[in-house]
């Protein structure tokens, strides 16, 4: 199982529910599409004692010291997981999201920045947007659950 977080803006509360829930839910991987902000919030997710694959956000100030606490962090993830392919990218230039997603070089596409979560099959190309983790736009803290075997993707409201 797999774990998909966004735009968690520095919500220590909100983190730390997600903590907890993606422990309990057995995550092997983590990923953060981006606005995480600043580094005391991100290392927070290094406790759910799995891997943490994150991007920068528009939002995300203190570059350095993230890459720093963060062992992976990039402006725009492409890796292979479990025999599927990953493109992540936090979304702040929508042609850019579009482009990845239309493009169907990925098994699976994830971005954040708009706050509202989102599961689309687009070709061969699962999209998804976990929505907001912080709540503060829609008032609803969300993250994604995805099974890779069942390539089956669900909004969780925590």
């Amino acid at each position: 199982m797999i774990g998909i977080v966004s735009d968690s803006h520095d919500n220590l509360k909100a983190i730390d529910k997600a903590v907890e829930f993606l422990k309990r839910s057995k995550i092997e991987l983590l990923i953060h599409a981006g606005d995480v902000v600043s580094p005391f919030a991100a290392v927070k997710f290094n406790e759910i004692g799995c891997k943490v694959i994150m991007v920068f956000g528009n939002n995300d100030g203190e570059r350095r010291l993230l890459s720093e606490k963060v062992k992976e962090i990039y402006e725009l993830a492409e890796f292979e997981y479990k025999g599927k392919s990953f493109a992540v990218y936090h979304g702040t230039i929508r042609a850019v999201t579009r482009a990845l997603v239309k493009s169907e070089l990925y098994d699976i596409v994830i971005s954040g920045h708009t706050h509202k979560p989102e599961i689309t099959n687009n070709g061969k190309t699962l999209f998804i947007n976990p929505g907001e983790l912080c709540g503060y736009l829609t008032g609803k803290k969300t993250l994604c659950l995805l099974d890779l075997e069942e390539m089956h993707a669900k909004i969780v409201e925590i």
